[in-house]
């Protein structure tokens, strides 16, 4: 993740890592998140976690 920026709530954060959560079957192929559980660094140079629906996140390329 160490190309990406993680946009979340109007904020642009560097993202360490994600942990996405699926739902549905195995068998699906192209299943979508439905929640991240987001690592990142915030402004003041803390490490801080967030989870939320995986509508709420965007991660563009630095």
């Amino acid at each position: 993740m160490t190309d990406f920026k993680m946009i979340y709530q109007e904020q642009v954060f560097n993202v360490v890592n994600i942990i996405p959560e699926f739902e549905g079957h195995q068998e699906d192929a192209f299943r979508k998140p439905k929640f991240i559980n987001a690592v990142y660094v915030d402004e003041n140079g803390e490490i801080r976690s967030v989870h939320d629906e995986a509508w709420c996140f965007k991660f563009v390329r630095r």
